[in-house]
C-alpha cells in the first residue's frame, strides 16, 4: 500500500492485524487492502483527512472512467466504509466519512438454474471418471467450489453417504450426496495411481489436490463442450438449493444444508412459478 504518511502506514498495518485476528480470509483481506490502496492513490490524502466528498467524487470518477457496473461501485463502497468504521471504532478518527455515503442501488438478477437437460448434458459431456464425480458431487451437495477443493477423505462418510464440508469463517456443516455421486467417487479413487489425502485430485498429478481455479477453469471447459452458456461451478449449487426450495423442503433444513447465515438468502433461490401458484391455490380452495 502506498503510504502517504508514517501514521497511514501504521493504520492499514493495524487494519490487516485486526481481519486476520476476526478470521477473514487470505483473499478477502487482499480485496479489502486493494482497495484501499486504489482509494489513497486516488485522492491523494492521508486517510484521516479524507472527506464524505472525497470519497464521493472518487466513486462517482472511478465509474465514469472505468464504465464499471453499480454492484461494482457497491462493492468498493463497501470495503471503503469498512476500514472507515474500523477507525471509528478503534478510535483512530472522532467519525467515519464513509457513513453518509448511502447503499448504491443496483438490480439483482437471480443466476438461473440448470433445467433437467443441461444437467444431463454435463454429465455426458464429461471426460473422465473424476469430472462425473465432481460434477455428480457438486450437485448433490450444493457445496461452494472452495469447500469441494477442501475435502480430504478424512472428511467423506462413504457408509452414510455424508461429507463435512469447512465453510466460510472457518465454519463447519455436514451435506449429503446420492448413491450415484458415491458410486463415481469410489470409481476415481479405485483408478488412482497414488492415493492421496484429497477427495479430488489432479489427473496428471494424483497426489495434488485440485484448486478451486482448476474447478472452475475444468467446468467452464466442460460447458463449452456441452453447450451450456456460462456454466460455473455455482450454478450446480444454485440449481440444488433451487430444487430442493421448490420440491417442499423446509426452508431451514435447506439453509442448514447450504451453508447460509441468513434464512432470507436461501429464501431468495425459490422460483415461484405458475405450476406452483396453481397447486397452492387449488390447495387453498
Amino acid at each position: 500500500i502506498k503510504k502517504y504518511d508514517d501514521y497511514d502506514r501504521f493504520l492499514c498495518e493495524q487494519y490487516y492485524s485486526a481481519l486476520r485476528v476476526e478470521g477473514k480470509r487470505e483473499k478477502t483481506i487482499e480485496r479489502y487492502l486493494s482497495q484501499i490502496k486504489l482509494m489513497l492513490d486516488r485522492i491523494q490524502k492521508p486517510i484521516r483527512e479524507i472527506s464524505t466528498e472525497d470519497i464521493r467524487f472518487y466513486l462517482a470518477k472511478y465509474q465514469a472512467e472505468r464504465h464499471v457496473k453499480n454492484t461494482t461501485l457497491d462493492g468498493m463502497r463497501k470495503c471503503i466504509c469498512a476500514i472507515f468504521s474500523w477507525l471509528e471504532y478503534s478510535d483512530y478518527i472522532d467519525k467515519s466519512p464513509a457513513r453518509r455515503i448511502k447503499q448504491i442501488k443496483h438490480d439483482t438478477v437471480p443466476e438461473r438454474e440448470l433445467n433437467p437437460a443441461e444437467l444431463e448434458r454435463s454429465m455426458i459431456c464429461c471426460t473422465s471418471v473424476r469430472d462425473k464425480a465432481i460434477i455428480s458431487f457438486l450437485y448433490d451437495t450444493a457445496a461452494r467450489v472452495s469447500e469441494v477443493a477442501g475435502i480430504t477423505l478424512e472428511d467423506i462418510d462413504f457408509s452414510e453417504n455424508t461429507v463435512r464440508l469447512h465453510g466460510k469463517g472457518g465454519k463447519e456443516r455436514v451435506s449429503l450426496f446420492t448413491e450415484k455421486s458415491a458410486m463415481y467417487l469410489k470409481e476415481d479413487l479405485q483408478k488412482r495411481k497414488s492415493q492421496g489425502i484429497a477427495l479430488c485430485c489432479s489427473l496428471r498429478r494424483p497426489n495434488v489436490p485440485v484448486t478451486k481455479e482448476s474447478l472452475e477453469a475444468m467446468v467452464r471447459s466442460l460447458g463449452k463442450r456441452a453447450g451450456i452458456d456460462h456454466l460455473h461451478p455455482h450454478r450446480f449449487r444454485v440449481t440444488r438449493i433451487t430444487n430442493l426450495v421448490n420440491r417442499g423442503m423446509p426452508l431451514q433444513d435447506v439453509q442448514e444444508l447450504a451453508g447460509h447465515s441468513s434464512i432470507n438468502t436461501t429464501r431468495s433461490y425459490y422460483r415461484n412459478n405458475l405450476e406452483n401458484v396453481k397447486y397452492s391455490y387449488r390447495k387453498a380452495i
